[in-house]
């Protein structure tokens, strides 16, 4: 049963052959060139590293170039992620936003695996990042984020809607619901797979291997909800489970 769900799942890119006969090749070639130079502009511009080196005000002390340099990294996931396909997907002829998975969607089976995620993964997924050296030294990826409750909200909360929305929206809408018209599911499951693990590669070993795990789960998912906001939900509830146990387990701010 479970191998026939897959296979009709793998089978329903919606509208690929008849792109075949449009050239969909070149149309996907152009949205891919596209992506990777978003993906570019954020991994050398948009990361808090750049704006450390080079946007910090001198004169600001360390916590708050910390906080700040988050946030930007935040902001710049949006803007280049989901903002700017936002604009090119008619240019680019990546279809109606519900094609994009940014519509509701199943919305009964959505909100059955939103919960279980956060039940099943996100939170024990949390505390168990949190005990290992190398995630309570990565996150959170501001250590004065936790200074202050109210400072800790306003960060988890630009987390979740600035840099999650941007992120299941490009890799798994944008990314790939919109190449899997051109080029098929199973090929546009396998771009965003290698997408997101890639830009793991600086993080803990152990999250690159769920990342690359997670790709193909949530590609899968993506593809029976026609949504990403189920996946959006459990993302960003592991993200800040995983905050919050790893500075409680490492004495930060309000925990200290």
């Amino acid at each position: 049963m479970i191998k026939k769900v897959l296979h009709d799942l793998l089978r329903s890119g919606a509208g690929y052959e008849e792109d075949e006969r449009h050239g969909a090749g070149l149309r996907a070639l152009a949205w891919g060139a596209v992506a990777l130079a978003l993906m570019l502009a954020w991994w050398l511009w948009g990361r808090s590293g750049f704006f450390e080196a080079h946007l910090a005000p001198r004169h600001w002390e360390a916590a708050a170039v910390d906080y700040w340099a988050a946030m930007y990294q935040f902001a710049s996931a949006f803007v280049l992620w989901f903002a700017v396909p936002l604009l090119l997907r008619r240019p680019l002829g990546l279809g109606d936003v519900r094609e994009l998975g940014l519509g509701a969607g199943d919305v009964k089976l959505g909100v059955v695996l939103a919960l279980a995620g956060v039940i099943l993964v996100a939170i024990p997924g949390g505390f168990v990042a949190a005990g290992m050296s190398d995630m309570r030294v990565t996150y959170p990826l501001a250590r004065s984020a936790f200074d202050t409750p109210s400072r800790a909200v306003a960060y988890e909360l630009a987390y979740g809607l600035l840099y999650y929305v941007a992120w299941e929206s490009f890799y798994r809408g944008f990314l790939q619901l919109g190449l899997a018209r051109r080029l098929g599911n199973v090929s546009a499951i396998l771009l965003q797979v290698t997408a997101t693990t890639l830009m793991h590669l600086d993080k803990p070993a152990g999250e690159i291997w769920t990342a690359f795990f997670a790709g193909f789960i949530f590609g899968f998912l993506v593809l029976r909800l026609r949504s990403v906001w189920p996946l959006f939900l459990i993302h960003w509830a592991l993200g800040v489970f995983t905050d919050v146990f790893c500075a409680w387990r490492a004495g930060l701010g309000v925990f200290g």
